[in-house]
């Protein structure tokens, strides 16, 4: 097999409306503060990328207001589609082309960015490795940046279990890079790292459930002796004078 399908998969707002979801703000105030989040800081990092050879599933709660949906389809992002969870089907699976090819699916949050050569790297990677590696593997982007809209500041980051892997995997029975939480990769998955620049933002809002700059997680290193300027952001498709507020 010497062909492959990229898929970014990002979780939008799935399960925002269940009765079941518990936050302490409402559903609009999520929504509002979370579309300028992915339309100033992710939605810019993915369309401009160098390589467009790929198609974005963003998975939407079904319940989504028609404004909101209307906003999203008003970027005429092409290679964006929403994707609507439904009964006894893989919410990513409707998605995927038909056929069997190696599927390589890459995630990212809805709040955070990629440099804008992730995908070109990713996929001259699977050029070099697929012939020799055992699927299902991984690629992984050990370095980034971590970035506090509140103190309009970022810094270099290591994280080598970061929530943006990719995963390739036979499309006959895919799984997705979904399947395992980000931190939970087993480790008979073999794991291939590409490290020669940062490959990611990770934002930090008011809104952030787990993450902060300061942690004790001792898998993450935020290096504040090396912060990134606002200029080196252009590299992740992020205008810094552009950037909404933390809350």
């Amino acid at each position: 097999m010497d062909s492959f399908k990229h898929y970014i998969l990002t979780r939008f707002n799935a399960g925002l409306y269940s009765p079941q979801t518990r936050l302490d703000i409402s559903p609009e105030h999520w929504m509002e503060h979370r579309l300028r989040l992915f339309t100033t800081i992710t939605l810019p990092s993915i369309a401009g990328q160098s390589c467009q050879d790929f198609t974005w599933l963003v998975l939407m709660d079904p319940q989504t207001p028609e404004r909101y949906i209307q906003t999203l389809e008003s970027s005429g992002y092409a290679n964006m589609k929403l994707l609507y969870p439904t009964d006894g089907q893989s919410p990513w699976q409707q998605g995927f082309a038909p056929g069997r090819y190696d599927l390589i699916t890459t995630r990212i949050d809805n709040d955070d960015a990629f440099h804008r050569d992730a995908v070109k790297t990713l996929q001259t990677a699977w050029h070099a490795q697929h012939a020799e590696r055992e699927k299902p593997w991984v690629m992984v982007f050990p370095f980034g940046l971590i970035m506090d809209l509140g103190e309009r500041s970022a810094w270099f980051m290591e994280y080598w279990v970061n929530n943006c892997p990719t995963l390739v995997e036979n499309s006959d029975s895919p799984g997705t890079i979904w399947q395992w939480y980000h931190y939970q990769i087993p480790r008979n998955v073999k794991r291939h790292y590409l490290k020669d620049k940062p490959y990611w933002v990770q934002v930090i809002h008011a809104q952030n459930l787990q993450n902060a700059v300061d942690s004790d997680n001792p898998l993450r290193k935020v290096r504040k002796d090396l912060p990134a300027k606002p200029e080196h952001l252009w590299h992740f498709g992020i205008d810094p004078d552009a950037l909404p507020g933390a809350g």
